[in-house]
């Protein structure tokens, strides 16, 4: 499900749907609070201010009974030559508003039983783009798309259902949030490029001290044209056997589910038997070799070495020597091969 927030700079109109004279009242007498009252170029705080906005919105429309749910994932299109200029600061963009994700959190959960993450991580996609469905983007504009879960595969089945998905979109006409269906397609002419996109792991307690928010572009590499290793792996259960090849200098391996299917680096297998997550490889630049960290209360043995258990937030590291046997659960078996 995707939450579409856009605002175009200058004063907004506020608009009930169906009501002809409150929209005909705010277009003689505008709105005095916009933060935005003269047009120009984006600033940090703008972008800020609309990742804000579209997160509070999603807290309030997604939200059901007494379970807090929010938006974790989010695509920022701003004009190339915003982008480019604003490249630099894009990480303390994402940090800043982590900050104040976290602060409008613990405001609302005293209203609710529980928070109710729908991902394991927060994730920021950045890219440059002059239109997105239909609407020209300039120099003043900012199109932030909010969603629940990350992106899904788009176009790996005919059927037009899985290449649409129902929006909430604040439009320029009438800055009035309306559902409509958003014919994916407008996203492939996006560069989201690596040094544009941030993951950072969602913390439970609802703080971002001392947390590193860095590009994507910094925790890729990649040895040789083939990728890091090779991972060969079979599933007893469903006496499935298949190959990923480590392109990521860390990778996650977790059960195949809805919400990880928008992650480029995780190793997903169809199977009850593994955790969702199960472990984690890592290539250890500093120590020139691979390394492996489990999550799992079942348990990951490799090379018939049972590995302790580990949380998500300190993991602990094993050395994972080429042509390594890892054995998750006693029923998956994967093979590592460096490359």
């Amino acid at each position: 499900m995707f939450a579409v927030y856009h605002v175009k700079s200058g004063k907004a109109m506020k608009k009930k749907s169906g009501d002809f004279f409150a929209a005909l009242k705010s277009m003689i007498l505008p709105e005095s609070n916009d933060q935005r009252a003269t047009t120009g170029p984006v600033t940090n705080n703008y972008i800020l201010k609309e990742l804000l906005d579209c997160f509070d919105n999603s807290c309030k429309r997604e939200s059901v009974g007494k379970s807090l749910l929010f938006n974790m994932h989010y695509l920022v299109i701003l004009h190339p030559e915003v982008y480019e200029e604003r490249l630099p600061s894009l990480p303390i963009i994402v940090k800043e508003a982590l900050k104040a994700f976290y602060n409008k959190l613990k405001t609302y959960k005293r209203n609710y039983d529980e928070l109710s993450p729908v991902s394991f991580h927060w994730q920021f996609r950045f890219a440059p783009g002059t239109d997105f469905n239909q609407e020209k983007i300039t120099v003043e504009d900012v199109r932030v798309i909010g969603m629940l879960t990350g992106l899904k595969p788009m176009g790996n089945s005919g059927s037009e259902r899985h290449n649409t998905a129902k929006v909430t979109m604040k439009s320029k006409a009438t800055n009035v949030f309306d559902k409509m269906d958003i014919n994916l397609d407008v996203l492939r002419h996006l560069h989201f490029a690596e040094n544009g996109t941030f993951t950072v792991k969602f913390n439970p307690e609802l703080n971002v001290t001392n947390v590193a928010v860095t590009n994507n572009a910094t925790q890729r590499t990649v040895r040789n044209d083939n990728g890091l290793a090779r991972i060969e792996y079979y599933t007893a259960d469903t006496s499935k056997d298949a190959v990923y090849i480590m392109k990521d200098t860390e990778i996650v391996i977790a059960r195949k589910e809805p919400e990880n299917l928008g992650y480029s680096n995780y190793l997903l297998i169809e199977s009850g038997f593994v955790s969702n997550p199960h472990a984690r490889i890592r290539w250890n630049e500093a120590q020139q070799s691979f390394q492996i960290a489990s999550f799992s209360n079942n348990e990951t043995r490799v090379n018939e070495t049972v590995i302790a258990k580990s949380e998500a937030g300190s993991p602990r590291w094993f050395d994972l020597r080429d042509k390594s046997q890892v054995l998750l659960n006693g029923m998956v078996t994967l093979t590592f091969k460096q490359l």
